[in-house]
């Protein structure tokens, strides 16, 4: 039953990846808010029981906190300040219009943890956050920095890298 939850969730994923190009604004954060469900789903923590705390950054553009409230994969958490996601217990972290430099700055801080990072302000995605969200015009893609997906201590499923716009290019 778990595996075809996951598949559920990874069909979704792809389909939202693909289909945010032909939505409009309202429809973005729905979008948005499926692909990271689908990136948090096929990710595991090693120290992490039960489902994960994603913070979200309340400068976030693309990602709806209200709608995420009671999600099946993650429980949700809105921070205001920067330096709350240091004190917050984060397992993945949505950073919303903060710079890449304030990213790296708060990755650096929590060095040592295990933290999934996801950002909607890093459009060549070489440092920072490990998942880097990009929309230009009509077109919405996700990116992966490998570097920092792999000090992030966070394992993320092969299907989803596939799904990076690396991947399919």
């Amino acid at each position: 039953m778990k595996f075809i939850s996951r598949l559920l969730i990874f069909i979704s994923l792809f389909i939202s990846h693909v289909a945010l190009s032909m939505t409009g604004d309202r429809e973005v954060q729905v979008s948005t808010n499926k692909i990271v469900e689908g990136i948090l789903s096929f990710s595991h923590w090693p120290k992490v029981e039960g489902h994960p705390l994603l913070c979200v950054s309340k400068q976030a553009n693309f990602f709806n906190i209200e709608k995420a409230a009671g999600n099946p994969v993650f429980r949700v958490v809105a921070i205001s300040n920067p330096t709350e996601f240091l004190s917050a217990g984060c397992d993945a972290i949505y950073f919303g219009r903060e710079s890449v430099e304030e990213q790296n700055g708060i990755i650096n801080a929590l060095t040592g943890k295990n933290i999934l990072t996801i950002s909607e302000n890093n459009a060549d995605c070489v440092a920072g956050a490990a998942f880097c969200l990009n929309r230009r015009q009509q077109l919405f893609k996700f990116s992966v920095n490998l570097d920092s997906l792999s000090r992030s201590g966070v394992r993320v499923n092969s299907d989803v890298l596939l799904l990076s716009k690396d991947g399919d290019e």
